[in-house]
């Protein structure tokens, strides 16, 4: 899906710099088919909820700050929000391309927070293409960034199809089992006085209702996973303004641009499985967490100068000992 997209013609000797968003899921879970025991997922968001996994398993060194819901938010302060909290903390989730090859953020999923080395580099990068002091490049590419992202409405048309998932995986597991025709795992592992009518209920639908609710979850789950590519050329003096054209107020500049998705083939259905399982240990992981520092925010410390210490992170080794196993997919 192409939202603004270059005119045509060969802009010689422009450089051309394409940013990659993986904005993840923008939007809280309202299923009825969410257990009480996973209620937390109404309340926090996956992503925050996945760092504390990532993070279990070394995958990560540190939490990002980075909110979907801002990004999702429909606001210039959200997004612009979202945007600063990515290119702190960019993770696997930020990453920035000069002429086709990658200057900012890293290709696994560890990338360390933005280090003030990493930021001067940065800087310098951007020389040619924001005309503003040095110091202040920055800034302004990611209010270009957020303001391109805020004018497209290109994340209000992928949280439309993210919402296809109205059973998100604890229920769209069931209509799982019923297309391949075989005992449902879950309802297995579920105690009688859990297994209520509402689960069950799911195994007695036609197929072609257990076929729909996979497939939109499967869709959804693929626009939860996809990035948003926003690629940037200064326009050239002259050129007339067009409807893909973006304005820097803050350097007087106008960036022809455009906005379009990638990775967007289908989720498979042999996944249904491992989604199910890794939706277990993020919750998992994360409630065993919000315990952990619930007991330790109890534990305090009194120095030898007579000031008190938060311990919270005294026994971040060991912070998710139990019922935080696995790595993630």
């Amino acid at each position: 899906m192409v939202v603004l997209s270059f005119i045509s013609g060969n802009l010689k000797g422009e450089p051309c710099i394409t940013v990659e968003i993986k904005p993840k899921c923008g939007f809280l879970p309202f299923s009825r088919f969410i257990t009480e025991e996973n209620a937390v997922k109404r309340n926090v968001v996956r992503f925050r909820m996945h760092q504390a996994l990532k993070l279990h398993n070394q995958e990560i060194s540190e939490y990002s700050e980075y909110n979907p819901l801002d990004l999702f938010s429909g606001s210039r302060e959200g997004i612009q929000k979202a945007i600063e909290a990515l290119y702190a903390t960019p993770q696997n989730n930020f990453r920035v391309f000069l002429n086709g090859s990658i200057v900012f953020g890293g290709l696994g999923g560890g990338t360390n927070s933005t280090t003030v080395q990493v930021g001067e580099a940065f800087e310098d990068i951007l020389k040619n293409v924001i005309q503003a002091d040095n110091g202040q490049r920055t800034t302004s590419f990611l209010q270009l960034v957020a303001e391109t992202i805020y004018i497209s409405g290109a994340l209000e048309q992928l949280l439309e199809v993210q919402k296809l998932d109205t059973y998100d995986i604890e229920g769209a597991i069931h209509a799982y089992y019923n297309i391949i025709s075989q005992p449902c795992m879950v309802c297995r592992e579920l105690c009688k006085d859990k297994l209520s009518c509402r689960y069950t209920s799911l195994h007695s639908i036609p197929l072609d209702q257990s076929l729909k609710i996979v497939k939109d979850y499967l869709i959804a789950a693929t626009a939860k996973d996809c990035s948003l590519m926003i690629s940037f050329r200064p326009k050239e003096d002259g050129r007339l303004p067009s409807h893909n054209t973006v304005y820097l107020g803050s350097t007087n500049q106008a960036f022809e641009c455009k906005v379009y998705f990638i990775d967007l083939d289908l989720k498979p259905l042999k996944k249904m499985e491992a989604y199910y399982e890794l939706d277990k240990k993020i919750v998992s992981c994360y409630s065993q967490m919000v315990k952990t520092e619930h007991e330790t925010d109890k534990a305090v410390t009194i120095n030898s100068n007579g000031s008190v210490r938060d311990q919270r992170y005294a026994l971040e080794d060991g912070l998710f000992t139990e019922g935080c196993t696995g790595k993630c997919k």
